[in-house]
């Protein structure tokens, strides 16, 4: 009974950010947590929220911190757009029990040497003569960072069914997670002589995620030992209406952002290969805050140590490995992007 009342309330909660998510949403505000968080969701196009299984779940799905059966501490550097913005987590997630696990993850991106430059004077061919003095509109630089503290809380469920034709029950794994994550960021080093912003602009605010899976076997449902594991992945995104304060930068008046409700929907299977010691992973995911962006992956790994990734991250094609040797994994990302090559190398410690 208990779940059930749980369940309808997370899909009226859904119900409720799918129709607040198509009104107007922002779609830059808080950009900066649009970036893909780990190399191995990144290697695999982002189709990551049924996936979310390790220290970086809580980016993806909060309530991957339920699956989570060991200590980790994840670490992740990104180079974005050949240096134009640096990109880094570091997290720690902990199982608290068979059912309970929290997470803790900070992520900062800064872009920094951004001149000031106040508006040009003068006329057309005052800018068009080759002796014309620009540096008067120059007033030095200034870097910008974003900040985001994550603290998630996840439980796992397990559930028997019985579907009248096995002949033993069918379990399903359901786990269900929250985030609370707070939001800051900044410029540094504004002098003010641009005429129009006076001082470092400063922003912060505070935001709620909510998500849930379910989980069970292929193998147990067609009693048919050759085949894999099955998940659905739901994710909504700032389901309070995150909404992020600026300072006073050349008035009495602050600007306010609002974030609006994002719903990611994902499909997974892990399919054995054990004539080879192999599995092979197949995911999807979609949302509702850009207009319906699809993703997609595919990934090899031997005998969980060596993994090959290829995805889709909508329109952009995306490539992957990783390695895991005693109780570190290492996984490393590539994607194209028309501004830059992305590379994203992250680290993990089990313990």
């Amino acid at each position: 009974m208990k779940y059930r009342i749980l369940y309808t309330l997370l899909l009226m909660v859904t119900m409720q950010a799918v129709a607040i998510a198509g009104d107007g949403t922002r779609r830059y505000a808080n950009a900066f947590l649009e970036i893909p968080l780990g190399a191995r969701a990144a290697g695999i196009g982002n189709a990551y929220v049924a996936v979310a299984n390790d220290g970086t779940a809580f980016f993806w799905n909060p309530a991957g911190v339920a699956l989570m059966h060991k200590r980790e501490v994840t670490m992740m550097y990104a180079n974005q757009f050949d240096g134009l913005g640096q990109y880094n987590f570091v997290g720690y997630s902990h199982q608290l029990s068979s059912a309970y696990a929290f997470s803790i993850g900070w992520i900062r991106y800064n872009v920094g040497d951004i001149p000031e430059t106040s508006a040009l004077g003068g006329s057309y061919n005052d800018h068009g003569n080759p002796d014309y003095d620009f540096s008067q509109y120059f007033h030095g630089r200034f870097s910008y960072a974003d900040h985001a503290l994550f603290f998630s809380f996840a439980r796992m469920n397990q559930i028997k069914l019985n579907l009248g034709w096995l002949y033993s029950e069918f379990p399903m794994q359901i786990p269900i997670g929250i985030n609370f994550k707070v939001i800051q960021g900044g410029t540094s080093g504004i002098s003010g002589k641009n005429g129009v912003v006076t001082k470092d602009v400063n922003k912060s605010g505070i935001g709620v995620d909510l998500g849930t899976m379910i989980m069970f076997g292929i193998s147990d449902l067609a009693e048919s030992p050759n085949l894999g594991d099955f998940a659905m992945g739901l994710h909504i995104q700032d389901v309070t209406v995150t909404g992020v304060r600026y300072n006073a930068v050349s008035s009495s008046t602050r600007a306010r952002d609002i974030v609006k409700p994002n719903l990611k929907f994902g499909m997974s299977y892990l399919h054995p290969v054990r004539t080879l010691k192999s599995n092979i992973l197949f995911s999807y995911e979609s949302n509702t805050r850009y207009g319906g962006d699809k993703h997609f992956g595919l990934e090899w790994d031997y005998m969980k140590t060596v993994a090959l990734r290829l995805g889709r991250d909508d329109k952009l094609i995306t490539y992957g490995a990783g390695i895991a040797l005693w109780q570190i994994r290492l996984d490393y990302a590539l994607s194209n992007h028309a501004l830059g090559n992305v590379h994203r190398i992250s680290a993990a410690y089990k313990f």
